[in-house]
């Protein structure tokens, strides 16, 4: 083989070194952002065994302890009485949204003009969907093993993480070198204090989020409306793309009802987020954490697209900590700039 032909095997390789080298790399980085939202609920946990601390007689491993006990004895409580019931809502959510797909296909069928986009499923094809459709229930068998691995990955790095604060914020001071370890202490507490900011935001809006949208279908007699406020409620969690996310289902189900009660949803679903973003959301970040909604939404079609749902879920904070440290290390620091920013601290 002349020197040509090796060079073309070596660019071959280096090539397929360097797809392996992103696979793995994807794969590593997936697996930090787990363990970032590991942290992230031990910060929640901390916060809240922290809140109690300062106000009780008891300790903080006092605290900590009731938090876990309580939270321990919610979900199991929550699992033995209404287990059953969510998953008889689950399954007839999915009937519903079946139905209102099959109502959503009749109804475009009615126009000629968008007829020819629709496609016809004969009855013989029908054995042949049925077959393909099996490697999609075996990959969501997967996605949903995977998720309930990570739930169980970030329960319990973040009761880890709670239970002993200062021994990793110990260990992460003493990565940076001895004259400015006091200084990296001060990032990190200002960062922790960012982060715990976001997650008390999060939480009031997806409290909000969840009793509204529960009232509001309820009203407009939507079906399963505790349901889709449980949903729309967690979803909340992910800034800018959730809502939207959360009101498929409920337009989906509104059909059922009437075509004006999808438009008195949309309308809803457009006041709340109104009120949420524009009247709840400064009142809370005035002392919390305000993120520019275009970098949020780049940073989670980013991140989702790199990463999957761990990504989409994790670039908000992410977002958050990287806007602090560049804020801090960066223009004040290095360009010399006085000036707080956003998400300095606030007085």
């Amino acid at each position: 083989m002349n020197s040509t032909g090796w060079r073309i095997v070596l660019a071959v390789l280096l090539v397929a070194l360097t797809l392996a080298a992103a696979g793995l790399l994807v794969t590593a980085v997936s697996s930090i952002l787990l363990v970032g939202a590991g942290i992230l609920f031990g910060i929640f946990l901390h916060g809240v065994s922290q809140f109690i601390a300062s106000r009780t007689p008891l300790s903080y491993r006092g605290a900590y302890a009731l938090v876990v006990i309580a939270l321990v004895a919610s979900i199991a409580a929550g699992s033995y009485w209404t287990g059953a019931q969510a998953v008889a809502q689950v399954s007839e959510l999915v009937e519903q949204l079946q139905s209102a797909s099959a109502l959503v296909q009749e109804y475009l069928e009615q126009y000629p003009q968008v007829r020819q986009y629709v496609p016809e499923v004969e009855p013989e094809q029908v054995a042949s969907q049925a077959a393909q459709a099996l490697p999609a229930v075996n990959a969501g068998v997967q996605w949903l093993l995977w998720g309930l691995t990570g739930m169980i990955i970030v329960f319990f790095v973040g009761l880890y993480v709670a239970y002993e604060p200062d021994l990793y914020q110990k260990g992460l001071i003493k990565l940076a070198p001895p004259e400015q370890r006091r200084y990296f202490g001060e990032v990190l507490d200002k960062l922790h204090s960012v982060l715990v900011r976001w997650i008390i935001g999060r939480m009031l809006s997806m409290t909000l989020v969840g009793m509204a949208t529960g009232i509001g279908l309820w009203l407009l007699e939507v079906p399963l409306p505790m349901t889709l406020a449980v949903i729309a409620a967690l979803l909340t969690f992910i800034p800018n793309l959730g809502p939207l996310l959360a009101a498929v289902p409920q337009m989906l189900l509104a059909l059922q009802v009437s075509a004006s009660t999808v438009l008195y949803v949309i309308l809803f679903n457009i006041i709340l987020q109104t009120v949420e973003s524009y009247l709840v959301t400064p009142l809370v970040e005035r002392r919390q954490v305000t993120l520019p909604p275009a970098l949020t939404i780049f940073a989670q079609l980013l991140m989702g697209v790199l990463f999957g749902a761990i990504g989409i879920i994790m670039a908000a904070p992410l977002t958050a900590s990287i806007m602090l440290l560049t804020q801090t290390l960066y223009i004040h620091d290095r360009l010399g700039d006085a000036a707080p920013g956003r998400l300095a601290e606030k007085t």
